[in-house]
């Protein structure tokens, strides 16, 4: 089976093509696993050549810039190991502070005639850690090559520079980690004094080594971003993750410019913060590269990658007919809902003729919104705005734009992480102009 994984940033993407070995166990994740590799892309923005080739290609990209990286992001001179003389990737500083040279060499057995060619792309610093960042998420992805590691190296106390000269900010995964890891070996050996639940026995406050362990163990280990969160940072709460889908269906559905272009499905795995931003994104199998650019993906995805962050995970798939479908990837815990209700009678009662009166006065003209009646769940805050809605069938969902709900809604994420009780109702918009509210 053929796979294409897309790691996708502003300035750069990833595009990796191989095949999955289909006797591969999984573990959870519904995505078939990339054993293999046989094609490697890199494209740049505003750089028409990408860089390409096969698994040699994107082993020595990974091993180049990390280890540029841990370099530049710390201002520690880190000494590489001797590169292979085969090394076909390259990175050094330019002549101003803002341009990194990234050079690749083509493999032969991929280039015309069997030659050898080497092309060279000047990267700026933001591109550079856009390239860094989306080696993160391919690094953290256990679904595509997990035989491929970064390799980070520890520094020896000896090379390190006072604090002072460390300060160069890190905003990404990759980054964070090696100027952590960096830094701790300026410092002194902290002395760890073991908590009172702790038996002293296994945790020594006076050795040094069970401190250093955490450490030596974190330099080995791919650094986790927010594209791949640990199990205890997604999102599986029903009525959070409901809300969470209807405003990326929403989302996507308002911006996407390009309905018609695309000729087959296209199928993405999307990440979304508690917020509803669009952390990242991946193509999924049998999707080409090109077809994120007819989506509203890249211009709604965020490079918020708080790796504290928890995240919800959605399979979206844009269809040549323009709907898109949605889904959640994990088991979801507890019931579905619009959250807690207030069951006030008197409150609820003036709601219902607050929010009556609203969706009248925001209806053009006493005109039928279409052929049949399109039924909604309301959920009403105690002060009459209108938190959160979803259609009951299909018929309500495409029609939803024909309706007040998507202008007169404030959608608040935060009222829905905290489940904020709600005023639920039954809204009708009938066949025959009328509308109709009722408690649900």
């Amino acid at each position: 089976m053929t796979i294409r994984r897309q790691y996708s940033l502003p300035n750069c993407t990833l595009v990796l093509d191989g095949l999955s070995d289909s006797n591969s166990a999984g573990t959870g994740d519904s995505r078939p696993l990339m054993s293999s590799l046989f094609n490697a892309e890199c494209h740049f923005v505003g750089c028409e050549q990408p860089l390409f080739g096969g698994r040699d290609f994107l082993t020595s990209l990974v091993a180049t810039v990390s280890n540029y990286a841990q370099e530049f992001l710390s201002g520690i001179p880190h000494p590489i190991h001797p590169q292979p003389t085969n090394s076909l990737v390259s990175l050094v500083k330019g002549d101003h502070e803002d341009i990194h040279h990234l050079q690749a060499t083509l493999e032969p057995a991929t280039a015309p005639g069997s030659t050898a060619t080497t092309t060279q792309i000047d990267l700026s610093t933001v591109q550079l850690f856009d390239l860094l960042e989306a080696i993160d998420q391919f690094l953290a992805d256990k679904r595509t090559l997990p035989d491929i590691m970064v390799p980070l190296q520890p520094l020896r106390k000896a090379l390190a520079q006072p604090i002072s000269a460390q300060a160069v900010p890190a905003g990404l995964g990759l980054a964070s980690l090696v100027v952590a890891s960096l830094i701790g070996y300026a410092l002194p050996a902290p002395e760890v004094i073991a908590p009172k639940s702790i038996n002293s026995a296994t945790v020594s406050p006076t050795s040094p080594k069970k401190t250093s362990t955490p450490l030596a163990q974190n330099s080995s280990t791919p650094a986790k971003t927010g594209t791949n969160p640990r199990k205890t940072g997604i999102i599986t709460e029903a009525t959070q993750i409901g809300f969470l889908e209807r405003k990326l269906q929403r989302d996507l559905n308002q911006n996407w410019q390009e309905r018609g272009q695309i000729k087959q499905p296209a199928n993405f795995v999307v990440n979304v913060n508690q917020d509803g931003q669009i952390v990242s994104y991946q193509a999924a199998e049998k999707t080409n590269a090109a077809q994120s650019n007819l989506t509203p993906l890249p211009k709604l995805s965020t490079k918020n990658v708080d790796p504290n962050q928890a995240l919800g995970n959605f399979n979206v798939v844009f269809s040549p007919t323009g709907a898109i479908e949605i889904s959640p990837i994990e088991k979801l815990q507890g019931d579905r809902s619009l959250g807690k209700a207030i069951t006030e009678p008197k409150l609820q009662t003036t709601l219902a003729e607050q929010l009556k009166t609203k969706l009248q006065e925001s209806v053009a003209s006493k005109k039928p919104l279409a052929a049949q009646d399109l039924n909604y769940r309301v959920g009403v805050t105690k002060t009459g705005e209108i938190a959160d809605y979803e259609p009951t069938d299909k018929i309500a969902s495409e029609s939803e734009s024909k309706t007040p709900l998507p202008k007169l809604a404030k959608f608040n994420p935060q009222a829905a992480i905290s489940q904020e009780p709600l005023a639920q109702y039954k809204v009708v918009f009938g066949s025959k102009g009328e509308i109709l509210v009722t408690p649900k």
